[in-house]
């Protein structure tokens, strides 16, 4: 192969799992259910999220739907903020790592209306791995961890 063909197949694998991470924050603050973003992982997928107190280490997309699912009873609207992409290759794995800037809006807090401000603002940071399945690029790994603490702004229920 080419270096030209590798560097083309290199920039069309970017490419689309950027597409696929950012499917997956268009799923997430949109108005249907999150559950459906799990479908942005693969079927054995890993995801370690440690945003708030006690790390939750999910395995597998049936589980991570779940988790999903729970969010839509605590969060009205989500806003997120994807910031300074790196994709690294390392031993045939495709990494993406990112900051996100999350704000956070309760439904406890729905009766404020949707322009309060955000109810907690986070920077978090994002460690994505990714595998081709079936001509598809899916996150096979997240890690999540802070990037700098959450902050309260707006009201608590």
């Amino acid at each position: 192969m080419s270096s030209f063909e590798e560097m083309s197949g290199t920039l069309k694998a970017e490419r689309a799992c950027w597409e696929t991470y950012l499917d997956y924050f268009d799923i997430i603050e949109g108005p249907g259910p999150n559950r459906a973003a799990a479908n942005c992982f693969t079927r054995d997928t890993q995801v370690t999220y440690g945003m708030r107190g006690e790390v939750v280490v999910l395995t597998g997309r049936d589980e991570y739907a779940e988790f999903l699912e729970g969010c839509d009873t605590f969060y009205e609207m989500l806003a997120d903020v994807a910031r300074h992409p790196r994709f690294t290759w390392s031993d045939g794995i495709l990494r993406l790592t990112t900051k996100v800037i999350s704000r956070q809006w309760l439904v406890a807090n729905a009766q404020h209306g949707k322009q309060g401000p955000a109810n907690f603002v986070a920077v978090g940071h994002t460690e994505d791995e990714f595998a081709c399945v079936d001509g598809n690029w899916l996150i096979s790994s997240r890690i999540v961890r802070p990037a700098a603490g959450a902050t309260a702004i707006g009201a608590l229920p």
